[in-house]
């Protein structure tokens, strides 16, 4: 509903482009898909990023319809933002300027879960579409649990290292007492 809104508030020429574009990107299939798994309560980077790097408006929406976040001209805008994602998005500005334009979704959801569309108009128009599928934070334990972690690795080799170099002054120091 809020992009029709946008759409008959003055910004025809600008926010038709989005309405049309999909028709366009699936006409010709040039549309990029990718699968993010995240799971509840985490977060969740939403990758696009673009040859483009100044003066860009971007748009994020979630299954075409709501508003995730937006980009006006390289500056964040939330006026529009639909009601679920308010204080869960975040961006990176400072990756603006490398034609980063990916999003973090915080406090994921099983709600969250769909199609998000990251929209790029500027010379060279790019839509990025990203599917999102959330899964229970019981299942990131399980699945973690199995895998030994590296600090964990590390640490036996310092404390086994440690052992044998304790072997071996223990070992010269008895030599020298006998000599």
């Amino acid at each position: 509903m809020e992009i029709y809104k946008r759409i008959s508030s003055g910004n025809l020429s600008r926010w038709s482009i989005f309405y049309f574009l999909p028709v366009f990107v699936i006409v010709n299939e040039v549309s990029l898909q990718e699968t993010v798994v995240g799971f509840t309560g985490d977060s969740a980077v939403l990758n696009c990023s673009s040859k483009e790097r100044q003066d860009i408006d971007v748009l994020w929406t979630f299954n075409y319809t709501q508003i995730v976040f937006d980009i006006i001209d390289g500056q964040v805008s939330v006026e529009e933002q639909d009601q679920q994602y308010k204080n869960r998005v975040e961006s990176f500005p400072e990756e603006y300027k490398r034609g980063n334009f990916s999003i973090k979704l915080n406090n994921l959801q099983h709600t969250d879960a769909g199609k998000y569309t990251c929209y790029i108009i500027k010379k060279e128009s790019v839509i990025k579409s990203v599917e999102l599928f959330i899964k229970e934070r019981s299942e990131r334990l399980i699945n973690e649990g199995t895998n030994p972690k590296p600090e964990m690795i590390v640490m036996f080799v310092c404390i086994l290292c440690t052992g044998i170099i304790f072997s071996l002054v223990n070992s010269v120091t008895v030599c020298f007492k006998e000599f």
